[in-house]
Formats: C-alpha cells, sequence, structure tokens
C-alpha cells in the first residue's frame, strides 16, 4: 500500500486549493458576462453596471484569496530559499491585487 508523504500531500492540497480559486473566479467571469449580456438586451436597469462589477470584484477577491492560501501552503514545500523568495513575492502582489479590489469593491458598495 503506498502512503503519500508529508510533501506530496501539501502539494496536492496546494493545487486543489488553487484549483479551486481559479474555478472560482471563472464561474465569477461567466456569470458577469450573462449578467452583462441579459443587460445589454433587455435594456432594464437590474442588476445595474455597478452591480454586476460589485459581484465580480467579490468573486475575484475570494477567488484571489483561494490562490494566496494554496501560495502559503505552496511554502511548506518549497526547496530552498530563492523558491520561498519568490513565493513571498507573488503572495505580496497578490495580497495587494486582492486589497485594492476589496477597497474598490468598498467603495462601489458604498455609493449603491
Amino acid at each position: 500500500m503506498y502512503i503519500p508523504t508529508l510533501h506530496e500531500a501539501a502539494f496536492a492540497i496546494q493545487h486543489t486549493i488553487s484549483f479551486l480559486g481559479m474555478l472560482i473566479i471563472l464561474s465569477g467571469i461567466l456569470r458577469a458576462i450573462f449578467q452583462y449580456l441579459r443587460y445589454l438586451i433587455t435594456a432594464t436597469s437590474l442588476p445595474s453596471i455597478n452591480d454586476i462589477r460589485l459581484n465580480l470584484g467579490g468573486i475575484l477577491i475570494l477567488g484571489l484569496e483561494f490562490i494566496v492560501a494554496a501560495d502559503l501552503i505552496g511554502t511548506t514545500t518549497t526547496p530552498d530559499y530563492y523558491s520561498v523568495g519568490i513565493l513571498a513575492c507573488i503572495v505580496l502582489i497578490r495580497t495587494l491585487l486582492s486589497f485594492t479590489l476589496n477597497r474598490e469593491v468598498m467603495s462601489l458598495s458604498s455609493k449603491a
């Protein structure tokens, strides 16, 4: 019977969480496209463009949080400091992106 090592298990968990984050982002994009096309075709004000942006922004933030969590798990599987530094830079960029998206969503929701 094959028992995976801790390194292999963490690697599998990392990729599963990252894949879930990408699925969340993809589903949010498809939902926003559908809502926008419905908005163009029906020419009604519900949902408005700002509502579509607000929903998409929230979903993007959620997906990015999943991907950042996967990257943090990935730091446990990296063999050297160079890889840890690269992962730290990626996490920093994604965290800043998530922070700015969150601020944008909050400003949109306060205007609504």
